[in-house]
């Protein structure tokens, strides 16, 4: 192919390509690049072309084919940042091992949990009260102590009493869990 023919071909489908480009890639520089590409495989290819008056349709179909064969490799493709994230989730999950591991600690934590609580209100209920109340609902302890009828110190002066009960009855226990 003379240079003289290829630039008349060129000027006169430049535009059609890269419309075809654009519309199917959806980008402005891939459809640049795409234009170039096809324009350089009708340097290679143009010898094999039977037809030389269906060089626009050619080019237009290999203008799409591009654009579909960039896309087909683009979904292929695995950002790096991608696969350090799963080499670091893969280090980081755990095992089913560790998993059955850690659901049976959760599991025996909840029991002791609920074990020291029942025995908290056996104990006395209003300790019950008060320490659920405080730290498992999280209320205010100046709010719960208005709600008992009694002021915030002596309030204070039942969770200590409370908390150093379950410390002398409980620890051994919640040591030798974890």
């Amino acid at each position: 192919m003379d240079e003289i023919v290829f630039n008349d071909i060129y000027d006169k489908y430049v535009n059609p390509v890269w419309r075809t480009a654009l519309y199917y890639s959806g980008n402005q520089t891939d459809a640049e690049e795409i234009t170039q590409l096809t324009f350089i495989q009708l340097l290679i290819s143009y010898e094999t072309i039977q037809n030389k008056d269906a060089i626009e349709a050619w080019l237009l179909t290999t203008a799409r084919r591009l654009v579909y064969s960039r896309k087909r490799k683009a979904k292929l493709e695995t950002p790096m940042c991608d696969v350090e994230l799963a080499g670091r989730l893969e280090k980081e999950t755990p095992g089913s091992d560790e998993l059955i591991f850690m659901q049976e600690h959760r599991r025996k934590d909840i029991e002791f949990t609920n074990t020291m609580l029942e025995e908290l209100y056996r104990h006395n209920s209003k300790w019950y009260e008060a320490v659920v109340r405080a730290y498992a609902l999280e209320i205010p302890q100046k709010q719960i102590a208005e709600e008992m009828g009694i002021r915030l110190e002596a309030f204070q002066s039942m969770l200590f009493r409370a908390k150093k009960w379950i410390k002398t009855k409980y620890e051994a226990d919640y040591r030798e869990m974890k």
